[in-house]
């Protein structure tokens, strides 16, 4: 049984963020999920499909294998685990109230990438709380119910089915970590819910062509060129990357392989990182061994983190860019002054950039709130929920998971304040900012 938290919007944490642990979040094994697939692959016509059904199925032969078997265990999670046939009728009118708007989550309110998580829905919150004190959306207040996957492919396609069929959800709003935003979107699909903004920037969610899956930030591979360019253009020629051991990390390898063959660099290491953070030693071995000019970290959270400490605590010096995926707070809170001249990439405008209107409402609800201390995830979270505010807005006076679909759909030249969303019956996948900023030595970003 998964770790719940009804989020009440006027406060700013998930209660019970640390309590514990899911009950029920036992991984998939390898040997397993390979057993689910045999049994699949026997009966191809066990599970009915849709159209959209069969790309997403495509779209998970386009990840990099794995050593763990975590791809086996996602398409387990996904293909499965009751997902046999079309949206049920009356599905549609879910999540709606006379006085409330009912929108579901799962995430990580546990283990090494909560703090990361909790960042994004803080920023949210901000969004969240002032729509609901001014009357809400069309007179229905906005409640988010979130549920705790600790990170774990099986545990966020439990949280799913809950959402849909317990809570009757609306849509699914900001799924955080690539491993369970892929787990869950086939169910999303199955069952004609909208699955809005994850955070995560997995190609795989962008090649899906899913109708109901809408991205409005550039994907990890984006993020990954503009780096590799970066360093390019810079005169560094000789890198190495590490990366978490799952769909995310190795997508993003992928992506980095791609890059730097279009610009002439070399990727002369390349280590897998844990995210329990065990094998680190490993990984600073295998790197320091070919004394790279630059490390690209795909991963996320503590382990991103982890990495550089453990690799500079060894003796070793590089240049360290992250993806934004990172906390900048957490990076200076781990490493101190040591985080001077980690380069991030970054997918939304910068919080203190007060040029801009959205960076402008974002820190004066944050001030009033009485937060001091701004990052990119905050910031992130609160563009998705000014998104998803504006979209039930569009949605009529009667929003349901087909007309929020439409209204999202509609969104064709939208600005969120400065920040640009182009969407389209045809184009789910918008976003093409990546901006790479330093960190200097207030612990804050610098071009």
């Amino acid at each position: 049984m998964a770790l719940r938290s009804t989020w009440t919007p006027s406060t700013c944490a998930w209660a019970g963020c640390e309590a514990r642990a899911p009950g029920a979040a036992a991984r998939l094994s390898p040997s397993g999920a390979c057993a689910v697939q045999g049994a699949i692959k026997a009966k191809p016509h066990q599970h009915p499909e849709t159209d959209n059904m069969r790309k997403l199925r495509a779209a998970f032969r386009l990840l990099p294998s794995s050593s763990n078997g975590v791809r086996a265990g996602l398409v387990a999670a996904a293909l499965a685990l009751g997902l046999a046939g079309a949206p049920a009728q009356g599905q549609d009118m879910a999540g709606v109230t006379d006085s409330e708007i009912v929108i579901g989550q799962s995430g990580q309110l546990s283990g090494p990438l909560s703090a990361l998580t909790h960042e994004v829905r803080l920023g949210a919150s901000l969004c969240f709380d002032q729509v609901n004190a001014a009357g809400g959306v069309r007179g229905r207040k906005i409640r988010v119910v979130a549920l705790d996957d600790a990170y774990d492919p099986k545990q966020a396609a439990d949280n799913t089915r809950r959402l849909i069929d317990e809570d009757k959800v609306l849509a699914l709003f900001q799924y955080a970590g690539t491993p369970p935003a892929l787990a869950a979107l086939p169910i999303a699909e199955a069952r004609g819910v909208p699955f809005i903004a994850p955070f995560t920037g997995s190609d795989a969610l962008r090649q899906a062509n899913s109708r109901y899956v809408f991205n409005i930030k550039a994907g990890y591979a984006a993020e990954l060129d503009a780096t590799v360019k970066q360093l390019a253009s810079v005169g560094i020629s000789r890198i190495a990357a590490v990366y978490l051991n799952n769909p995310f990390g190795t997508g993003g390898l992928a992506a980095v392989e791609k890059s730097v063959k279009a610009h002439n660099v070399a990727l002369l290491a390349q280590a897998p990182l844990e995210v329990d953070g065990s094998k680190m030693a490993d990984a600073v071995a295998v790197v320091a061994r070919q004394s790279p000019q630059a490390i690209v970290v795909i991963s996320a959270g503590k382990p991103s983190v982890d990495f550089v400490d453990a690799y500079l605590n060894a003796g070793h010096r590089s240049t360290f860019y992250m993806l934004s995926a990172i906390s900048n707070a957490q990076l200076v809170q781990a490493l101190g002054e040591r985080a001077r001249g980690v380069v991030v990439s970054q997918v939304v405008p910068s919080p203190w950039n007060l040029s801009m209107p959205i960076s402008r409402e974002f820190q004066g609800l944050a001030k009033a709130r009485g937060l001091t201390e701004f990052t990119f995830s905050q910031m992130e979270g609160f563009i998705a929920a000014r998104f998803l505010v504006e979209a039930l807005q569009r949605a009529g006076a009667k929003p349901t998971r087909a007309s929020l679909v439409q209204a999202m759909e509609s969104m064709k030249s939208v600005s969120l304040g400065g920040y640009p969303v182009e969407l389209s019956a045809s184009q789910h996948n918008s976003g093409k900012f990546v901006d790479l900023l330093m960190m200097g030595r207030d612990g804050r970003f610098t071009k």
